[in-house]
């Protein structure tokens, strides 16, 4: 159990480790990560000159009363990379992105993400290190809590599923989530293979009767996501997880796997729907630009976007905005593409209007019943308008 975040806290000192030490170990290292997974942590900050500090369903709190000096971030960042030469690296420019596992019982362990980075302090050189609690077991997915009509279209026979939002907006959870539905239904018959950097969630612990899950990291075991499902078409899957599409050969890669009959799910950085659109043709080169969102056209069948707002108890919820697509809004789309690829994105968001979901009329929804404050739809509402305008100030241009 992990303690909820009461509306007033104290987040200089409510939320500080017991028996805090003079000098960082590795073994204080631990003992922090364990205080942080047990009052809910997401993620852990440590950097020279600064006290640690954790996020809390989105919120910063101390963990520690004190300063770090610079010598005990080399420890901590030494003793994570198991070598002595982590402060060498990070001198030259090259920073540090590996897992770390933090075993609390016989056979239980927790996983974190790390990166540490060279920042200047007070003008000489310092270290920043992030760390991210990975969970272990992805949670069920909350059928009640999605839109019935993206639900219907959420696990499509093949084509492509991006999943959107800012970096911390609950992608992977959402995703991790739609693997645990296949694999908890005994008559799946499905093959999912997944690639990410790195593997956050995991499905030992899950019992599935005819689901066959395979994961691998990139690059610890395929050199890229784009090598990745190439590998995956040899393999007789069902189901592909693409962490990340980010580049062009990512991107084709993932339009000949749905084109080949299997359904594939990836992750953009982009915050709603139309701007996925705008966000792809951003990552193409030019030459290719019109044959490639082609095929994306042919070949999309879910967008759904998500930010992480504060609810009213305290913690975050998910604010979705998605479109379903069907055979028509291709054609329309495929249409537009020929004439103009830039009135793609503003063409979308008038689908979302008419046939999908905004994540303001969600907000507005989750507001009407009592979960986040009005507050928050007004700030979506306002970044809804901005959005928007800029949307149509292409239009000129395009037309």
């Amino acid at each position: 159990m992990t303690a909820e975040i009461p509306k007033a806290f104290d987040r200089l000192n409510g939320f500080l480790m017991s028996g805090e030490p003079h000098r960082f170990t590795h073994a204080d290292l631990n003992r922090l990560l364990l205080h942080a997974c047990e009052i809910g942590v997401s993620d852990v900050f440590f950097k020279t000159g600064r006290p640690a500090v954790g996020r809390v369903h989105g919120r910063l709190v101390r963990l520690t009363g004190r300063n770090l000096e610079h010598n005990e971030l080399v420890t901590i960042t030494c003793d994570m990379y198991g070598g002595a030469n982590a402060d060498l690296q990070l001198r030259t420019a090259a920073p540090i992105d590996q897992a770390y596992m933090l075993k609390i019982g016989r056979d239980k362990s927790v996983r974190f993400r790390w990166c540490a980075t060279g920042v200047l302090v007070n003008g000489n050189f310092g270290i920043s290190i992030v760390m991210r609690k990975l969970d272990g077991i992805p949670r069920k997915l909350e059928r009640d809590e999605v839109h019935p009509k993206l639900l219907e279209g959420l696990f499509p026979e093949d084509g492509l599923v991006f999943v959107t939002g800012e970096t911390g907006a609950g992608k992977s959870t959402l995703l991790a989530s739609v693997i645990r539905e296949y694999a908890e239904d005994p008559e799946a018959d499905c093959h999912i293979i997944e690639f990410a950097a790195p593997i956050e969630y995991v499905y030992d612990e899950i019992l599935t009767i005819s689901c066959e899950i395979d994961q691998s990291a990139v690059p610890d075991h395929l050199g890229s996501f784009a090598a990745g499902v190439r590998n995956s078409l040899r393999r007789d899957p069902d189901v592909i997880i693409v962490g990340e599409s980010r580049d062009a050969e990512t991107i084709k890669a993932c339009i000949l796997a749905g084109q080949t009959g299997h359904a594939v799910y990836s992750t953009v950085h982009s915050n709603n729907v139309a701007a996925t659109f705008l966000r792809l043709i951003q990552s193409l080169p030019v030459e290719e630009t019109h044959s490639i969102m082609g095929s994306i056209i042919d070949q999309i069948r879910v967008i759904v976007s998500q930010r992480l707002v504060p609810s009213l108890d305290g913690k975050r919820c998910a604010v979705r905005e998605f479109l379903v697509f069907d055979n028509e809004m291709r054609r329309t789309l495929l249409s537009v593409a020929s004439k103009n690829l830039m009135l793609l994105p503003v063409t979308v968001a008038k689908m979302v209007d008419q046939h999908g979901q905004s994540m303001l009329q969600h907000a507005q929804s989750l507001a009407d019943a009592g979960k986040i404050d009005q507050a928050h739809v007004e700030l979506i509402r306002r970044t809804e308008e901005v959005s928007r305008e800029l949307l149509e100030d292409q239009l000129p241009e395009a037309a």
